[in-house]
């Protein structure tokens, strides 16, 4: 689903050259920003010559010393003057460079780990950045400890990744910023999101505020100067495909949508029903505090289901044959006490091309993946880190943060879903409770064909998209722009 300002756009470019610009100002690039830029893409065997700006390296964040990894395209369409779009995968513990690859990224790995243009690239017409989070996922160095795996640390993190990309590209401060991302982002987003319009000044900003260097020139902030912790960030809007939202009313949701789907039959549904009750929401991915015949009826309709031999991420997709990281995560469902990685595939291998692609010593060189010495090791990059997955202390709603967030009018939030669960936690007495201002319609893509059906909240816009699965940009086109 899409958690996102409706007027987020796509796709990326400003010419390769041997001396980057800081494009937006025509002037030089700061340091770190020139020892990202990225030369030469290696096995780039596309016809279209690359005709846009990227960067790529570790961010160091000055709070732990925590290295992020980024990759950074600009917009093809306006550089200067297009928003800013931030993605996050989700998991927790997968990489946004899956998302990059096999999503809205501009390239595509091949089965011979050549790499083509996406046509369908969100940075047509937006500068995006990817990011690897939290540390020791993907790129980002070092793995932390255990306790520091949670959303609220991983949060901090993230918008201290902000100020600094925004410090290291200048340009790019107080341009229209987009928070996007997908499944476990739905956590993330909303708690990244609370932070950056609740976070006040801090005593430094207050008195610079009131005392504001000769050299700084205008203040930023808005007409009354520092009213935020972040001044550089002009936060307008936020999209989140398919977001695990709250853990009851989503993981309640689960069976309903097997059985609509003819998944499972009416026997092992109605089976359920009887047995679990209300309980299914806890009981779908954990054992603990689960009744032993609600345990039991779901592993049977797990069971009738094969969901070892479908893509449940897309549903009437084909699964890969090949082994990865990412496949091995499908089967690690609920035995292992946790949600499930949430990602996608264009076709069912991308994901492991992609993984090999990363892998190789010329291409990592080519991306700057070199440790705090400078060094540069073959670093062994995989889609999901399970340990993250398997230790990290998740949120189980994110519903609080989003009674803070609609009152800040940062602009509409569509979701486009699993839809039973994400409709019922946006209106449902137990979830958000919002108002209906626009009733249920269809709506049409560019071609004319019925894309699928949307209503709209007081402050936030359900959209359902006709055949895709959790990664809607996946297998539907229309919602890519």
């Amino acid at each position: 689903m899409l958690l996102a300002l409706r007027t987020l756009v796509a796709m990326a470019a400003t010419a390769y050259a041997s001396a980057p610009v800081n494009a937006a100002a025509d002037t030089p690039l700061t340091p770190l920003a020139q020892e990202h830029f990225i030369v030469d893409l290696p096995h780039y065997r596309d016809p279209t010559p690359i005709s846009f700006g990227m960067y790529a390296g570790r961010m160091p964040l000055p709070s732990n010393g925590q290295e992020m990894f980024y990759w950074y395209v600009e917009s093809k369409d306006n550089p200067d003057v297009d928003p800013l779009v931030l993605w996050l995968n989700g998991g927790p513990g997968c990489s946004s460079l899956g998302g990059m690859f096999t999503e809205l990224g501009p390239f595509v790995v091949e089965s011979d780990l050549t790499v083509k243009l996406n046509p369908y690239a969100w940075n047509r017409k937006a500068n995006v950045v990817f990011l690897e989070s939290p540390a020791g996922v993907g790129f980002s160095q070092p793995q932390l400890n255990q306790s520091d795996y949670n959303d609220d640390f991983t949060t901090d993190r993230i918008a201290e990744f902000l100020e600094q990309f925004l410090l290291t590209y200048p340009s790019l401060q107080q341009r229209p910023l987009y928070i996007t991302g997908e499944s476990y982002a739905g956590i993330y987003i909303p708690y990244l999101v609370h932070t950056l319009v609740t976070a006040k000044a801090t005593p430094h900003q207050q008195q610079q505020q009131q005392h504001p260097p000769h050299h700084h020139g205008r203040r930023r902030g808005g007409g009354g100067g520092f009213t935020t912790r972040f001044p550089a960030i002009n936060l307008r809007g936020y999209a989140i495909g398919n977001p695990f939202t709250d853990a009851d009313i989503d993981g309640n949701a689960y069976m309903d949508y097997f059985y609509a789907h003819a998944l499972i039959s009416m026997e092992n549904y109605n089976d359920m029903v009887d047995k679990c009750e209300s309980e299914i929401g806890q009981c779908m991915f954990t054992s603990v505090n689960c009744s032993a015949p609600c345990q039991a009826a779901i592993d049977e309709g797990i069971v009738a289901a094969d969901t070892a031999y479908f893509n449940p991420y897309y549903i009437y997709g084909d699964v890969c044959l090949l082994s990865n990281n990412q496949a091995d995560m499908l089967h690690f469902r609920k035995r292992m006490d946790y949600q499930p990685m949430h990602r996608g595939k264009i076709e069912p291998c991308t994901d492991k091309y992609t993984e090999k692609y990363l892998n190789l010593a010329v291409v990592q060189e080519a991306i700057h993946v070199k440790t705090s010495s400078g060094a540069s090791p073959l670093f062994t990059w995989a889609d999901c880190n399970m340990d993250i997955a398997e230790g990290y202390n998740r949120s189980l709603s994110a519903l609080p943060k989003y009674k803070t967030i609609l009152k800040h009018s940062i602009g509409d939030a569509d979701a486009v879903v699993n839809f039973i669960g994400t409709e019922r936690w946006i209106a449902s007495p137990n979830g958000l409770h919002l108002p209906v201002t626009q009733k249920w319609k269809s709506w049409f893509g560019p071609d004319q064909q019925l894309a699928g059906y949307t209503q709209e909240y007081q402050g936030l816009t359900f959209k359902t998209v006709k055949g895709a699965g959790h990664m809607v940009l996946i297998q539907n086109t229309c919602t890519r722009y």
